[in-house]
């Protein structure tokens, strides 16, 4: 879960990015970094198109479970989702394995390369903020959710994990003793969510980040990006995360409970053109946000050793009253939504 220190990384990038080169036909002096944290994100262009280069650092993610993503972001797209699409490499393979330098050396490791066609596009501003964009976003997830209760994995090694699995969802490693109320919390939560019902109409494999810095907009319409976290979880679950992050961009609305209903009302709009979910599921959301809120807490607070950006810092404010108060993450109504 902690970032990769870029210093360990830079000792390996040369013969990193020499290999990613050979292997997608591109000049490593053409890369252009776009950000870092659980991996290292650059793009170049190929035959003329924009493409993603992930460099995944092994202590990360393993190639099965990237291969697992990957092969789940094709059937999305091959039926009918617009979805940054994986690109093959020269080897005819989805996850290239750099593997590391010297296995006695610990500042080298192996790097899984992954490469994707770009989004077309931008991210959604103030332009796009509207109740088309909002029903779009909707009705993308809803043919999401309708696609996966027919997904099966080609092969039981590329089974992407269960929510309870989540690296992120540890707080017993990653929060100390101080923090034994919020610990308890978290178990507790956890414990409630599992005992929840799971079927092919509720329960299935979701992108789980479905946020909209996850997505570019091109004309109205919506290109997902970044399924890294996608994992078998409720519909519900991925269906509060949307209305999760709406609620923490000050830029793009007030935070209201009115614009809350506003939003969601009109991203059920679309969701339900696509896919049918039994009402009674969205009166599990506030059990999802809580368990999205402790997820950022345990993450925010192994990260304080390192520079956190103004969205962590402000989330991390009056965070640990909150969640040991039991006080709702959006405090509006889901049952209106029936």
């Amino acid at each position: 879960m902690l970032k990769h220190t870029e210093d360990v990384f830079t000792t390996n990038s040369t013969r990193v990015l020499g290999r990613a080169s050979e292997l997608y036909d591109f000049r490593p002096e053409d890369l252009n970094k776009l950000g870092s944290f659980e991996s290292f994100v650059f793009e170049f262009a190929q035959n003329g198109q924009p493409h993603i280069l992930k460099v995944i650092p092994g202590s990360h993610r393993l190639p099965p479970r990237i291969h697992g993503e990957l092969e789940w972001i094709n059937y999305l797209v091959e039926g009918g989702v617009s979805a940054a699409r994986p690109v093959r490499s020269n080897t005819g393979s989805l996850v290239e394995l750099v593997e590391p330098a010297s296995q006695n050396d610990p500042d080298s490791e192996p790097y899984s390369l992954v490469v994707f066609e770009k989004a077309m596009g931008r991210t959604a501003t103030e332009e796009d903020w509207s109740e088309k964009l909002f029903t779009e976003w909707g009705r993308t997830m809803g043919r999401m959710h309708a696609l996966t209760k027919d997904y099966r994995p080609s092969h039981p090694s590329l089974t992407r994990h269960q929510w309870y699995e989540d690296e992120d969802l540890n707080p017993e490693k990653y929060l100390p003793p101080s923090e034994h109320l919020v610990r308890e919390k978290c178990a507790a939560l956890i414990e409630r969510i599992r005992s929840l019902p799971t079927d092919r109409d509720s329960f299935g494999l979701v992108h789980e980040d479905m946020h909209h810095g996850n997505f570019f907009v091109d004309n109205g319409k919506i290109t997902v990006f970044d399924f890294d976290d996608c994992q078998y979880h409720w519909f519900a679950a991925d269906i509060s995360i949307p209305l999760f992050y709406v609620m923490r961009n000050k830029r793009l609305n007030q935070g209201t409970p009115q614009f809350a209903r506003h939003f969601f009302s009109h991203f059920l709009e679309g969701y339900n053109r696509e896919n049918s979910l039994e009402r009674e599921w969205l009166t599990q959301i506030p059990l999802f946000h809580k368990l999205r809120e402790m997820m950022l807490y345990i993450i925010i607070h192994a990260e304080q050793a390192f520079e956190l950006n103004d969205w962590c810092r402000d989330f991390f404010k009056d965070r640990k009253h909150r969640i040991e108060n039991d006080i709702p993450v959006i405090d509006i109504d889901f049952s209106e939504f029936r």
